[in-house]
């Protein structure tokens, strides 16, 4: 552990994202912070992990849960188990390398940050191809997988483009899950809308009014702070 040299540090753990296909970013922060597990939730899938920080945001907020970690790229997992065991909660995380629809088992929460290229070119370089492109995960197969994975009151929690949106919203209603809950997040309050979070069940629910949050503004300060070093 004393030789462990994390590229990126919160301010309960650090990860190091020098192999991994995605580097950390706020996306996958905004999906750690955000999402709600339902109570008393037990088992949770963080599906495309790559460096563990949805994992991780996890195990530190919710200290019952037993979290698995899927990641398909090598260089990612490779991240992943170093992070993990460099953490408080190396006993909670496990990793599941590979496609993450080989992942058995029935969830209270699935939280995903999936790739946001679904046409254009491919990254150079394979393994961020993977991570950005969504041949490999795609939001529509992460809501497939959720309509056959989640426990009755269990949710998924998700972040997307916003011009996903009416792709998402139809597959969803497609699978029968409800939306439970969505944030559309713009960087500013005079910047448009460019990411969606959201948040579905099997159980059915009344229809939410979205909400925003900015990401320079006190709201987001306020959901990260438990995490980020200067919040």
């Amino acid at each position: 552990m004393n030789d462990f040299c994390p590229t990126f540090r919160f301010k309960q753990f650090g990860v190091d994202d020098r192999r991994s296909a995605l580097r950390v970013g706020t996306d996958g922060v905004l999906v750690g912070a955000w999402a709600v597990a339902p109570q008393d939730a037990i088992r949770m899938l963080d599906v495309g992990a790559g460096c563990g920080v949805i994992a991780l945001m996890l195990a530190q907020r919710y200290a019952d849960a037993l979290i698995t970690a899927s990641e398909i790229d090598a260089g990612s997992v490779d991240d992943l188990r170093l992070n993990i065991l460099n953490s408080p909660w190396s006993d909670r995380i496990s990793v599941a390398e590979g496609d993450f629809n080989g992942v058995d088992g029935v969830f209270d929460l699935i939280a995903s940050n999936p790739p946001y290229f679904t046409n254009g070119e491919l990254a150079p370089d394979a393994s961020r191809a993977r991570a950005r492109h969504a041949s490999c995960l795609s939001p529509v197969s992460l809501i497939r997988y959720a309509a056959a994975h989640l426990s009755p009151d269990g949710v998924l929690a998700m972040i997307t483009p916003v011009e996903q949106s009416p792709c998402i919203e139809a597959e969803a209603a497609f699978a029968r899950l409800s939306l439970k809950r969505r944030t559309d997040v713009a960087t500013s309050p005079r910047r448009g809308v460019t990411r969606t979070l959201w948040e579905f069940t099997k159980a059915p629910c009344a229809l939410p009014a979205p909400g925003r949050l900015d990401l320079n503004s006190d709201d987001y300060r306020i959901l990260t702070r438990d995490f980020y070093l200067h919040f």
